[in-house]
């Protein structure tokens, strides 16, 4: 998923009805409704002008626009697109029923642009389903149903997602889908039937929680968040105001990393221990203390079994090395705890973790840890993160699998109030999770590549959180070191390849993923 992040670098993320209580205050300001719908089409249509190439001067594309105020949008936006020379056609899943979607096709229709109620079609005569048909458009509009559905589509609806859909895989000619793809529920992500794939989807105000939940990822597309005119910075907006406390980052808030002082000296920025390795095992080590150097962590020690010293010692001569027997016995002094890389499960190494994990201080719990962590459940402490995917996560509440990825929310809390700790639920979407006062607080992270699902790329995730959270800025540094490390991921997949794409390279990739962040060198070319 990508985002613009022109305007703000962390996005409250909405609930369909958080979004219409948003704009229910707005029109209790006085804000006009159909100024809201005038500013989501000329959003729709910018993004439309640069899918076709820059213009829309000439050019064909069908407009998809149910009977509310999605299809409102849709229309708007044809009527937009033909004031920039466009020659849209609308099609009709019945007339109209909200004041705005009528009053935007009455426009429509003052302007001649061709309006086709399929609803008032014999079946038999229904255009889209002749073969060839969608060739005649350079692209179309997915304005049918948004947030607002509930089930499956209606039947007709359905047979010309399913048409518009086939189009898609074919020509690959663009579709553009109003706030979230139609058929896509905008809270759970469920698709019940048929739903469309967009290659770019325009969300307004802020991103809806359902284009992140959703197990149809390719068909949200290329995500751009739409300033329609409604503002977080006012008293009127308030987060606390919202069904969930969640929020996602934009890669411009790398920014919140901020420089280092002129008089910064090792001891400033960070003593990180590693528990981690083992023979056999030592590379998932290595990539968890390379992450933590790269990512600016002062001093970091690796305490391990002494045969794998050597190699360690190699691989990243930036850290140092105890043998494990002699950390035990004299624990070095450290600010951040990090285990699990590598380590192996036996309750020897449990026994270990215990002595040298120190609850008042931050700590980061991978992998093996969190194996031997659902053996012997304990509370972490609020200072502690665990970072299971979703397998692991199943083994720390013994869950079946499929309960958590049916709610990745759900499982995330469940994992923070159980082991009292902040939860980074891996995924393609991952979701941090705290406690606060008794309430669930989320970050979701969708800013990543499936360059990253391979071996060696959670050791690096590990290595980041433990350089990040020695600031102890509690859960949004979890957030940065998602995204630090998915954006690093994006860079790592354009300059080697998703399928060639190793470790060190993603570490490596680190700082570029940070002058990105910043604005100082342009965005890879999938996030433009």
């Amino acid at each position: 998923m990508i985002y613009n992040d022109s305007h703000m670098i962390i996005y409250p993320i909405l609930t369909p009805n958080d979004a219409r209580r948003t704009e229910q205050k707005a029109f209790e300001l006085g804000v006009p409704s159909l100024l809201l719908m005038e500013h989501a089409a000329l959003a729709v249509v910018d993004e439309l002008e640069k899918a076709l190439g820059g213009s829309c001067k000439g050019k064909r594309v069908l407009f998809l626009c149910g009977t509310g105020n999605n299809g409102g949008d849709g229309l708007a936006a044809a009527r937009l697109f033909a004031m920039r020379g466009g020659k849209p056609t609308v099609y009709l899943t019945g007339a109209p029923k909200t004041p705005d979607a009528k009053a935007n096709r009455d426009w429509a229709k003052m302007m001649n642009i061709p309006l086709i109620n399929l609803r008032d079609m014999p079946e038999a005569e229904l255009p889209f389903d002749h073969s060839g048909f969608f060739e005649d458009f350079d692209g179309k509009v997915d304005a049918l149903l948004g947030t607002g559905l509930r089930g499956k589509p209606d039947a007709l609806s359905s047979r010309l997602i399913e048409a518009a859909n086939t189009e898609y895989i074919f020509l690959s000619k663009p579709m553009i889908a109003v706030d979230i793809p139609s058929g896509i529920d905008g809270t759970t992500g469920e698709s019940l039937g048929e739903y469309v794939s967009a290659h770019v989807t325009v969300t307004f105000h802020a991103p809806k929680l359902g284009l992140y939940l959703t197990n149809h990822r390719e068909a949200v597309g290329k995500i751009v968040v739409a300033d329609i005119g409604l503002s977080w910075y006012s008293d009127a907006f308030r987060l606390s105001d919202l069904e969930i406390n969640c929020k996602t980052l934009m890669p411009a808030a790398l920014g919140l990393m901020k420089e280092r002082a002129m008089n910064a000296h090792k001891g400033d920025n960070g003593r990180v221990l590693i528990y981690a390795g083992k023979m056999g095992m030592a590379g998932a080590a290595a990539m968890c203390a390379k992450a933590a150097v790269t990512a600016g962590a002062g001093l970091t020690t690796i305490a391990c079994e002494k045969e794998i010293i050597p190699i360690l010692q190699t691989l990243v001569p930036n850290a140092m090395c105890i043998d494990i027997q002699d950390a035990i016995k004299n624990p070095p002094p450290y600010d951040v705890f990090a285990v699990g890389c590598g380590l192996g499960q036996s309750e020897e190494i449990w026994q270990n973790i215990l002595k040298l994990w120190d609850v008042e201080k931050p700590s980061v719990w991978d992998a093996d840890a969190l194996n031997l962590l659902a053996k012997h459940e304990m509370k972490l402490g609020e200072k502690a993160v665990i970072t299971p995917h979703p397998g692991e996560a199943a083994r720390l509440l013994q869950w079946p699998m499929e309960k958590i990825m049916d709610d990745r929310l759900a499982a995330a809390r469940a994992l923070a109030e159980k082991y009292g700790c902040a939860a980074v639920l891996k995924s393609d979407v991952t979701v941090i999770c705290g406690m606060n006062d008794g309430r669930s607080k989320y970050y979701l992270n969708a800013v990543g590549s499936p360059a990253l699902a391979k071996g060696g790329s959670g050791d690096a995730l590990t290595g980041i959180l433990a350089a990040l959270i020695h600031r102890r800025q509690g859960l949004e540094d979890a957030a940065l070191a998602c995204l630090w490390h998915g954006m690093a991921g994006v860079v790592g997949e354009e300059t080697f390849g998703q399928r060639e794409l190793t470790t060190d390279q993603l570490i490596a990739c680190l700082h570029t993923a940070e002058r990105w962040g910043l604005g100082e060198i342009p965005a890879p070319k999938r996030f433009r």
